[in-house]
């Protein structure tokens, strides 16, 4: 029994993990023909070798890789990561050896974690209607969703068990912000 939460446990944070590398390979998950008008438009983010990993896990399923199909990656690149560590905050919090006031913090970030699903949707429908202002209040929302995520185990004290995913998480939907702001702002 332990042996397989210790599975289920690795399994969902090693999820995160290819975020760390953006390396091509020739056939591989994402484009190569296209790495160089990439890697210029992820130079408009602040995580560029997290916006080229984007175009490389998720590329395959669009035809053209530009700006558009960027800030769209990185929502949907956003919404996988946020589900799972939402699944790993369950988890833990479902662990009897959990402390009561870990579990409260870690249900705390489950329903930051659901808000931030929803408002990743509403993003999407607000770039797609090409209304910056909430399109940017989304996203921005979505970014205060993971860091309040961390203050709730501030408040305990105690370290959070998910800070790793919610600064990664952050990176993305910065990125995301960023691409949203080039897209809207200079009407690409």
């Amino acid at each position: 029994m332990m042996a397989t939460h210790l599975f289920v446990l690795f399994s969902l944070s090693s999820s995160l993990v290819p975020l760390a590398s953006a390396t091509s390979s020739p056939g591989g998950h994402g484009p190569s023909k296209d790495d160089g008008d990439i890697a210029s438009i992820c130079s408009h983010t602040d995580y560029v070798s997290l916006c080229i990993n984007a175009a490389h896990t998720y590329g395959h399923a669009y035809a053209v890789i530009d700006a558009v199909s960027l800030l769209d990656m990185h929502i949907h690149m956003a919404s996988d990561h946020t589900h799972t560590v939402k699944d790993l905050a369950s988890h833990l919090a479902a662990k009897p050896s959990t402390s009561q006031s870990v579990k409260q913090a870690l249900g705390i970030c489950i329903k930051l974690y659901g808000d931030a699903l929803d408002d990743l949707v509403k993003g999407r429908h607000a770039i797609k209607a090409r209304d910056e202002g909430t399109a940017n209040s989304m996203l921005s929302g979505v970014i205060s969703y993971y860091s309040t995520c961390d203050d709730a185990f501030t408040e305990i004290p105690a370290s959070n068990p998910l800070s790793k995913q919610d600064g990664t998480l952050m990176h993305i939907v910065s990125n995301a912000l960023a691409l949203a702001h080039l897209i809207l702002s200079k009407g690409a």
